[in-house]
This record gives structure tokens, C-alpha cells and sequence, in this order.
């Protein structure tokens, strides 16, 4: 197995752009690989654009490092479970240039966080992280977990929508040979393990897998290794962060509650060999959260003898 890292980890405003500092960054400090996201729809032309492309996979290259995997920022392909058919191909068209982009810039990969209904509203902007009354963004305590959402809402009519916008991501990374890395979160259509896997029974394409979120399938009260046993080669990349396994999601690895030794384990039981790349955004001293959380992965992946 490798270890990379998300240019988030080292982005000042949030996931956007410029990427060539957290790329430089990176590479320095040794890591094996990188991720990068498009934060827009409008990022995919007015950022990537092919001689940018170029630019940064030279940069990539240059650092001995790949590129993981390209992510697009849930909110960039939010339509794809629209009920109004236009606004779902917008959002397909917008995959579509995404792969394009990943193209370009080398990687096999192509991630995105699952949708969550329309009709989903919670007290924050980001229904994934409603999970606590105590969220950031929350203006007033609220003892009970609410959300909203219509009455007798048609969850099978919007599984069976979604799962035809998919099968049509799906059948253009097949034209790309790209695999697409869905990644669940909570609140999300596709959040946990066994949907992934109703998801690849519908839609059984080995060019349709998941990234796996170690820290949100450990939030959603999974045990790691049994969900690693049921997806198997399905996974094609992981996301490192700990968790205290009730409201922080984004503990630097190690400092959490996750059992890591556990976890490679099992991935290298089930065949594993890709990356494990950190994602640690949003932390007041990423240099020094990112070091220590790639060190410690280096010691487990050698107690485990999973090195890359």
C-alpha cells in the first residue's frame, strides 16, 4: 500500500484553488502520492485548464509522486439525483468534463461524495455533517437530531433515479477506462457498506467501486474490518482521519479510536494494494498533523508488512 494526501489538507480556503503550494508541500514532505479536487463545476474550465493540466502533473511527476485520484466536490454534481431530468444531465455533462480533466492529469480514478436528496434540509448548509446538535453552524441548541424532509418522502423513487444517473457516470469511465470511486458519508443515499453494495449489484461494473471514508464508515457505527470483508476489490482508494466515533471526524490518524493495525489488516487480507491518502482539512497546524499522522501510518503499514 502507498500513503498520499489531499491537496485539502493544505488549502487555505477551504477545497479551492490555486493547488500548486499544497502540491509542493506534498511532495516535500515524501508522500507517494496526492489527491486533487475540483471545489466548482466552474473550477473543471477556469482553473484546469490543459495547459494547467500539464503544469501540474509535471509538478506531480517531478516529485516522484501519482495522483491518486481526481476528486469532484460534492456540490459540483449535486443534480445527479434531481428529479427534474435536465438539471440530472447537467450534472452528468459536468462528470463527463471531470473526466476529461482526471485524464489529463494521469490518474485511473474518479471520486465524488454520494448525493443526498434535494428535499433533505438541516440546520447547516452540508446535510452529511448535521449529525449532532452540536455541529459548527448550529445557531441554537436543539436537544433532539431534526432534520427535514417531505412526508411519506419516495425514497425507492429516488433510489431507482439516482442509480440511473450512476449506471451513466459508470458507462462513460468505461469509455475512459477510469474507475469511478463513490464515497459515502451520513445522510447520504449511499452512506454505508451495504448500500455500496446494493448499489454494485444494480450497477455491476468493475469500473464502479468505492473510496472509503475510514473515519464516516467508523461515525456510522461500522466495524471497520467486517466492511472491508464485504466490499473487498471494490474498494479502489481510502481516506485516513480518525474519529472519536460520536462527533469529530477529522482527528489526525492515531489520535482517535480507530484500531489501525485492524484495519490494514484487513485490506491487505482482502488484496489491497492502492493508496491510503490523508484527509485533514480544515486543522490549525497541518504541517505537524500531517507529519505525524503519515509517520504513524508508516510504523503500522510496517508492523502489518503492507508497505508499498
Amino acid at each position: 500500500m502507498k500513503i498520499g494526501a489531499a491537496v485539502g489538507c493544505f488549502t487555505i480556503n477551504h477545497y479551492a484553488p490555486p493547488y500548486e503550494e499544497a502540491v509542493k508541500t506534498i511532495g516535500e514532505m515524501g508522500f507517494d502520492g496526492l489527491e486533487l479536487i475540483a471545489f466548482t463545476a466552474e473550477d473543471l474550465n477556469e482553473y484546469y485548464t490543459t495547459e494547467r493540466n500539464k503544469n501540474l502533473k509535471a509538478m506531480i511527476d517531478g516529485y516522484g509522486m501519482q495522483l491518486s485520484e481526481f476528486i469532484l466536490y460534492a456540490y459540483a454534481v449535486v443534480g445527479l439525483i434531481d428529479p427534474n431530468p435536465q438539471k440530472r444531465q447537467q450534472a452528468i455533462d459536468i462528470f463527463h468534463r471531470g473526466l476529461d480533466v482526471a485524464a489529463e492529469l494521469g490518474t485511473d480514478i474518479i471520486n465524488t461524495v454520494s448525493n443526498w436528496p434535494v428535499e433533505l434540509t438541516a440546520p447547516i448548509s452540508y446535510p452529511p455533517l448535521s449529525i449532532h446538535p452540536y455541529m459548527p453552524g448550529f445557531k441554537n441548541f436543539e436537544p433532539k437530531h431534526t432534520l427535514s424532509m417531505p412526508q411519506n418522502y419516495d425514497a425507492p423513487g429516488l433510489w431507482d433515479r439516482y442509480l440511473e444517473s450512476v449506471a451513466k457516470l459508470v458507462a462513460l469511465c468505461e469509455q475512459y477506462k477510469i474507475r469511478f470511486a463513490m464515497e459515502g458519508h451520513a445522510n447520504v443515499v449511499m452512506g454505508t457498506t451495504d448500500a455500496m453494495l446494493r448499489a454494485f449489484d444494480r450497477v455491476p461494473s468493475p469500473y464502479f467501486g468505492t473510496n472509503f471514508d475510514a473515519a464516516w464508515q467508523m461515525m456510522q457505527r461500522e466495524y471497520l474490518p467486517w466492511a472491508v470483508y464485504k466490499l473487498r476489490e471494490r474498494i479502489f482508494h481510502v481516506h485516513l482521519r480518525d474519529t472519536d466515533g460520536m462527533l469529530c471526524y477529522s482527528y489526525p490518524v492515531g489520535q482517535g479510536v480507530i484500531d489501525w493495525n485492524g484495519f490494514v489488516r484487513a485490506l491487505k487480507e482482502v488484496g489491497y494494494n492502492g493508496f491510503l491518502s490523508m484527509e485533514l482539512g480544515g486543522l490549525a497546524n497541518p504541517q505537524k498533523y500531517v507529519k505525524e499522522s503519515l509517520d504513524y501510518m508508516r510504523r503500522i503499514l510496517k508492523e502489518e508488512g503492507a508497505e508499498g
